[in-house]
């Protein structure tokens, strides 16, 4: 190509070569330091070891743990703590391996520095599962010893309380009543599995069952005895006491500690002044004997008890356990109080039932008499019109009703005084009495027919495009009169 040279390639490479990067003492040393590998140890158990040493044991060095361990000081360590570290120990032969690897300790890894420790401390695994036997031992016996004593408690409970034994017979008699003529009459008991179906035999209503009888039956006719359940006050603890597992954690500790005694045998003579060993774990062997004897003994006494009560209740021991028998009679105690508590609910429901029906009958009563008050008020104004208008007839047939001079010289009687010569009136019509209404006097006439005017009450007509007011009464005694 004419216009290549190397003047023009030379020129291009100084103007636009890229930068290079300063060496620092920092990346010279990177580049410079080795990773150290893995010599005894696998990959998995490195990692379980750098997760430990970064978390729960992070603060300690290797040499301060060494001590911890070798004096049995688990004051720093946790059960948890030592079970990792438990689960993590090398095979015996890789310990085995990492203690011959002393002259080179300071090109392990840190996760195999941290193990050739341990292999270093006499008889680690041991040691070590008895400092977690020991730091358990504790709590272990601390549950264990209220479970043991609310079974017993609620034995005893069971036997003695008379207000639970009189339920149980007002149940047997209720149960033989209701069985008459079958082949379950009179029985002389029941299965105790039976109190918790109670509530299965429905009444007649559907709504309620025989655990509500009962309850109302106590409460009303034998109140003495319907508070059975303050007398079974540990009843709902031993319930959740598992025998089982009981036994299972107090086989536990004996084989630990019999484990624990023939480690003895190894550190009668400690190999260091740091390896507090056989002192500290002789004098918790000999505490920790004497609180499982107790423990043992407690727990066979229990089962004394359990098997006792179970009897008395006329159960098979081997055929039921301890925690199918509380766990029925607590069934039953739980049930029968919801059944009251259900019972006085029904109770208010009822008495609001007869409140709101009162009330109806009250307000259907008062509607009837005031509808019997309001026809009795039409048939009293019917009776009385009809006496008023013989008055108003006979006035207008003697010319009395015409005279206006009359009525403008006697002033008009009051209400009630028309009223009484008008049923004076009508009584005299009714009975026919011989004094003619045209022997009366001009001034009574005209005062009948003043009264009928007066104390009429006036009534609205509405006709088209005018509203008139008119005597409904008077009106009718002015068509009578034309019709004469």
């Amino acid at each position: 190509m004419e216009m290549e040279s190397q003047d023009l390639l030379e020129s291009l490479s100084e103007e636009f070569a890229a930068k290079v990067a300063k060496e620092t003492g920092a990346s010279v040393a990177v580049a410079k330091k080795k990773v150290k590998e893995l010599k005894v140890i696998d990959p998995k158990a490195s990692q379980n070891f750098g997760i430990l040493l970064n978390s729960s044991l992070k603060g300690l060095t290797f040499d301060e743990l060494r001590i911890l361990i070798l004096k049995c000081d688990d004051s720093s360590l946790s059960p948890s703590v030592m079970e990792s570290l438990l689960r993590f120990l090398p095979s015996a032969e890789d310990m085995g391996s990492l203690r011959q690897l002393k002259d080179e300790y300071d090109e392990l890894c840190t996760a195999e520095q941290f193990a050739f420790m341990l292999s270093n401390i006499p008889r680690i695994e041991p040691r070590l599962q008895a400092m977690v036997f020991k730091k358990k031992f504790f709590e272990e016996a601390k549950e264990i010893k209220p479970d043991l004593t609310y079974v017993i408690a609620a034995c005893e409970e069971l036997k003695t309380s008379e207000k639970f034994g009189k339920c149980l017979e007002l149940i047997l008699l209720i149960g033989n009543y209701m069985n008459s003529g079958s082949r379950n009459a009179e029985s002389y008991g029941f299965k105790l599995n039976f109190l918790t179906k109670l509530q299965n035999t429905k009444a007649h209503d559907n709504r309620s069952n025989m655990l509500h009888f009962l309850a109302n039956l106590l409460e009303n006719r034998y109140p003495q005895w319907v508070n059975f359940k303050d007398d079974l006050r540990n009843l709902e603890k031993a319930r959740r006491v598992s025998d089982d597992q009981l036994s299972k954690q107090l086989r536990g500790m004996k084989k630990s500690l019999t484990n624990l005694k023939k480690e003895l045998e190894f550190h009668k003579n400690p190999e260091s002044i740091d390896d507090r060993f056989g002192t500290e774990m002789n004098a918790f062997l000999e505490y920790a004997n004497d609180e499982y004897e107790k423990l043992e003994a407690t727990h066979t006494n229990m089962g004394k008890c359990v098997a006792e009560i179970i009897g008395f209740y006329g159960e098979d021991p081997k055929k039921t356990n301890a925690e199918e028998f509380f766990s029925d009679i607590v069934t039953f105690c739980n049930d029968f109080e919801s059944s009251r508590v259900e019972n006085a609910k029904m109770k208010e429901a009822k008495k609001r039932e007869e409140k709101q029906k009162e009330a109806k009958e009250k307000e259907k009563r008062r509607k009837e008499q005031k509808e019997k008050d309001r026809k009795d008020f039409i048939i009293d104004q019917q009776g009385e019109g009809e006496g008023v208008l013989d008055d108003l007839m006979d006035a207008l047939k003697t010319g009395q009703a015409y005279n206006r001079d009359n009525r403008r010289q006697k002033p008009r009687q009051n209400r009630d005084g028309g009223k009484q010569n008008r049923n004076l009136q009508r009584g005299r019509s009714q009975t026919g009495n011989s004094q003619s209404p045209r022997n009366k006097s001009n001034s009574d006439n005209q005062d009948a027919l003043d009264s009928i005017l007066t104390n009429t009450p006036p009534r609205v007509w509405k006709t088209t495009g005018e509203t008139r007011v008119v005597n409904p009464k008077a009106s009718e005694a002015l068509q009578r009169v034309r019709a004469l």
